[in-house]
């Protein structure tokens, strides 16, 4: 019993923190002109990159694309400065919606 409580008050100690940084369909940054491939978070923001727990969703019109089959994460100042990048596997154009469901690193 006490180890079930314990469990329960760390997960709910989690999922507060995680929620109190979530951003829900956050715009992605970057040309959208059929050619450039690649996105940042708005302002720059750090997003949790911990497969398999947290990791960034992205959604272009209205589909969640697949990591690794649609996208790829990235620290734009390099390793060790934290993964505010998505690049696309494919261009999208002007007119295609692109969101991200994230939550930011501490």
């Amino acid at each position: 019993m006490y180890l079930i409580n314990a469990l329960s008050l760390q997960v709910a100690s989690q999922l507060f923190i995680a929620r109190s940084q979530f951003r829900a369909a956050a715009g992605l940054v970057g040309i959208k002109n059929g050619v450039n491939t690649v996105f940042t978070t708005p302002g720059g923001e750090k997003f949790v990159h911990n497969l398999p727990f947290l990791d960034i969703s992205v959604i272009v019109n209205g589909a969640r694309m697949a990591l690794l089959d649609d996208y790829l994460v990235a620290e734009s100042g390099g390793l060790g400065t934290g993964f505010d990048t998505i690049i696309l596997t494919w261009a999208p154009y002007a007119d295609d919606h692109l969101f991200a469901d994230y939550v930011v690193a501490s």
